[in-house]
């Protein structure tokens, strides 16, 4: 397919989804965004975020101060998967970033850029410095309600990175990326293959080799992409109870607890006039883990029973179930950033409780159900279904790859 104008679009005309946009999207700017943010996380990880301020005590706190908090309260795996998240993933994702796309720019070809690159991808939905600023707001928000807090240097370089690391979502476009790095054979043949990571269409001849851009593996379909989403899917299922029947976080009191649920704490937030994070974590933390988990079962359940109906509905369903799962994790991140600065001894402490783990637990094994899941099995299945009714009714381009370029262009270049 060749680029869209500068000012267009390019759409698959199954589905809608995007394929590729032009307005807005620069290699430069995505190149200096992430060299920005990787500068910028640098003194965000090393300097001190926030400052709480009390009867003439002065406590701060740094990004990772939340991680050892959770890990000296024996919540080990909690610790790691957000010392990841917050701190470790970010930082590596925007340092590879930089070195790949730096090297795309000048001109630098090789195996290892493309690989690079398809790591790069993997790990965005999964360093959540986007996602950690909003709870950190949340997190300001609860602390600040009733005690003077002050944002010090390294917050303003988080604060900066994060919204850096939207811009430079915003501004790369990843099928330009791939098209400067390596150009698919002009020739196919007949039934050819698609790298289910950049998308290089390949003679089926690929089929079980390293893809020649990416270095992955090339397969027709995600492999066992059904049993891998049931299991992960069940697993979530069985954990959502505990997520939501216990407290989250424990506030101590002059030996008081004080409990808070998800649910408690959005009814608090509401209290205290902060409902419009009590909105946000209403959505984030009830509705968007839910939909997940009705999206999910709702795909694997039409594959089961061979249900041709709706395929456009599902696939957009399953890219706003991919797109939000991240998101989820607001919550967690939001007591791990308020733990820290409620340590008072037996005065007062905050401690994290027995419905943290599950929940993160969820949103995990969520994450991997919905990537590890492959929604063109959904339009295998339609197919089938219109060939069996006889309708006459096709779901794919003209199997001619000229043909299908053709069609694709005129109906989705705008």
């Amino acid at each position: 397919m060749p680029p869209p104008p500068k000012s267009g679009r390019l759409g698959c005309w199954q589905c809608g989804y995007p394929l590729e946009k032009r307005s807005g999207r620069s290699l430069d700017a995505a190149l200096a965004c992430s060299i920005a943010t990787f500068l910028l996380l640098l003194p965000a990880n090393l300097m001190p975020v926030m400052t709480l301020h009390v009867a003439g005590i002065s406590r701060s706190t740094w990004l990772a101060s939340g991680v050892a908090t959770v890990w000296r309260q024996h919540f080990n795996l909690v610790a790691i998967s957000l010392g990841l998240f917050a701190v470790v993933l970010p930082l590596l994702r925007f340092s590879v970033l930089s070195v790949t796309l730096a090297a795309v720019r000048y001109g630098v070809r090789g195996q290892w850029v493309g690989r690079g690159f398809r790591y790069c991808e993997s790990l965005d939905p999964w360093a959540m410095s986007d996602v950690l600023l909003i709870g950190a707001g949340i997190g300001y928000g609860r602390v600040a309600s009733q005690i003077p807090v002050s944002i010090d240097p390294g917050g303003w370089c988080f604060i900066g990175a994060a919204i850096l690391t939207m811009l430079t979502r915003a501004s790369l476009e990843r099928r330009a990326v791939w098209r400067h790095l390596r150009q698919p054979p002009a020739d196919v043949g007949p039934d050819p293959a698609a790298c289910v990571h950049c998308a290089m269409v390949l003679p089926r001849t690929a089929l079980g080799h390293p893809c020649p851009r990416c270095g992955a593996r090339i397969n027709r379909r995600k492999p066992f992409a059904v049993m891998r989403c049931a299991a992960l899917t069940l697993a979530t299922a069985a954990l959502t109870p505990i997520a939501y029947s216990y407290p989250m976080s424990e506030l101590w009191e002059a030996g008081t607890p004080h409990p808070h649920s998800i649910i408690r704490g959005i009814e608090l937030l509401v209290t205290t006039n902060f409902w419009y994070f009590g909105i946000v974590i209403f959505f984030v933390s009830v509705v968007f883990p839910l939909a997940k988990l009705v999206g999910l079962t709702w795909f694997l359940t039409s594959l089961h029973y061979h249900s041709a109906s709706l395929p456009r509905t599902k696939t957009k369903f399953y890219r706003f179930i991919e797109d939000i799962g991240r998101w989820s994790t607001l919550d967690p991140f939001a007591v791990m950033i308020f733990a820290p600065l409620g340590q008072f001894g037996q005065l007062a402490h905050i401690q994290v409780m027995g419905a943290t783990p599950a929940f993160l637990a969820t949103v995990i094994l969520s994450m991997f159900a919905a990537h590890l899941f492959d929604p063109r099995l959904l339009w295998d299945v339609a197919l089938e279904g219109s060939s069996r009714a006889g309708t006459g009714r096709t779901w794919r381009v003209a199997p001619d790859p000229a043909a299908s370029r053709a069609a694709l262009a005129v109906r989705a270049v705008q």
